[in-house]
């Protein structure tokens, strides 16, 4: 019984999709992939049965007998590539196998969802929704969220992993606790997720969207050191624009580049001793 469920990258919208405004993600090929066996005896996690937020998503999925759990993934854990929610909506598939039936979208978007909060508490459903969805789409938060599927343009994203994990829970927690004193940087970041959904098939205008965002996500102080170095690698090799995905305080940088010239980019990260890999859209499901 086997479940399957992208990645995500956010081009534009972290943290301030929370408060109303568009977000900008996509779905990466890299991803989870869930494998339940029926055994005899308690449901437990193969995979790595000292994380206990693991162990807590799967008895909130299944009977507490009857199952082992395998769990592969090709994801950055805790780098901002949702990984939690890949693993969710994964392992809700891998259920809805077991059961022999077949989810209609909400259904397993609402089930996703509660696995979802035992990592992070209150998600915005965004993750989730592009591990369902695939492809590249904008996003507004609500009961239920509103969704339109994007063509992409003629771009990909090197992928540069700082090595620093940064906990969403926390950094999501620190800005809506100090969002009266941001409004500024909450704001410009609202409209520039508007004008990525404008320029979205437009490499060059996106690129400039994307290093724009990451000025006020520092000014919302959910930058790193770490992902400065990053992005002035991306940049200083030829990237049309560069910042950090998820909510920040390290994690992973994405670069955007036309399609067909991330070589220079992935050469310098390597060079400087830098984790990274070439990605753009899956097919929307």
């Amino acid at each position: 019984m086997i479940g399957r469920a992208p990645g995500k990258l956010i081009l534009v919208g972290e943290h301030v999709v929370r408060y109303g405004a568009w977000a900008l993600a996509f779905a990466v090929d890299r991803g989870t992939v869930v494998e339940l066996e029926r055994v005899d005896g308690p449901t437990h996690a193969a995979a790595d049965p000292d994380d206990p937020l693991l162990r807590e998503a799967v008895r909130a999925a299944l009977p507490p007998t009857g199952w082992r759990v395998t769990v592969q993934s090709t994801l950055p854990i805790g780098r901002g590539m949702g990984s939690s929610a890949s693993l969710a909506v994964a392992l809700v598939r891998a259920q809805a196998a077991a059961d022999g039936r077949v989810d209609d979208r909400e259904a397993e978007y609402e089930a996703a969802m509660v696995l979802e909060r035992v990592f992070h508490g209150r998600p915005s459903g965004l993750d989730v929704c592009v591990a369902q969805r695939g492809g590249l789409l904008q996003f507004r938060m609500g009961a239920p969220p509103t969704v339109v599927q994007l063509a992409p343009g003629p771009w990909q994203v090197v992928v540069i992993d700082t090595g620093v994990i940064g906990s969403t829970a926390a950094l999501v927690a620190s800005v809506a606790d100090r969002a009266a004193g941001l409004s500024v940087p909450l704001d410009a970041l609202a409209r520039l997720a508007d004008e990525a959904i404008v320029h979205h098939r437009d490499p060059a205008a996106l690129g400039e969207v994307l290093s724009a965002a990451q000025v006020h996500l520092d000014a919302l102080g959910v930058g790193h050191p770490a992902v400065d170095d990053a992005i002035a690698v991306a940049r200083s090799a030829g990237a049309l624009g560069a910042k950090l995905s998820g909510a920040g305080g390290g994690g992973v940088v994405l670069a955007l580049v036309p399609t067909g010239g991330a070589e220079p980019v992935l050469a310098a990260a390597f060079r400087r001793g830098l984790s990274a890999f070439v990605t753009q859209p899956t097919e929307a499901s």
